[in-house]
């Protein structure tokens, strides 16, 4: 048997519409979703000198394997390679060398140019 609370629960739920509900639910997940991904910049920021995969630091920039392979082969990376022998061999990347090439290759917004245009900071 039901208690009072389990079937309001159910009447409610049953009287929401598909908007209602998908309201109700993105409302309630955001918060979630927010510290989520906050805890993992965080995590990812505070922990610089764990090594992370090729195909990891791909991922955080956006980038398939392939574009990600040719950075690292033009240099603008810096690597460890488990088998310096072998060109395939597993590479790995410090997160402070992913982080200096971002914060290298950095997009400026409009702002920031033309704070720097008028040599504001």
């Amino acid at each position: 048997m039901m208690n009072t609370d389990e079937s309001q629960k159910k009447a409610i739920l049953l009287d929401l519409s598909e908007k209602e509900l998908a309201q109700g639910v993105a409302k309630n997940l955001m918060p979630f979703l927010k510290q989520q991904f906050n805890d993992f910049i965080t995590e990812f920021y505070q922990d610089k000198d764990v090594p992370i995969s090729l195909e990891d630091a791909a991922n955080y920039l956006g980038v398939g394997r392939t574009t990600f392979s040719k950075i690292i082969n033009r240099g603008d990376i810096e690597f460890t390679s488990l088998n310096p022998d072998n060109p395939k061999s597993k590479k790995l990347i410090l997160r402070s060398d992913l982080l200096a090439y971002m914060e290298k290759n950095r997009t400026k917004t409009i702002e920031q140019i033309k704070r720097e245009y008028n040599g504001e900071k």
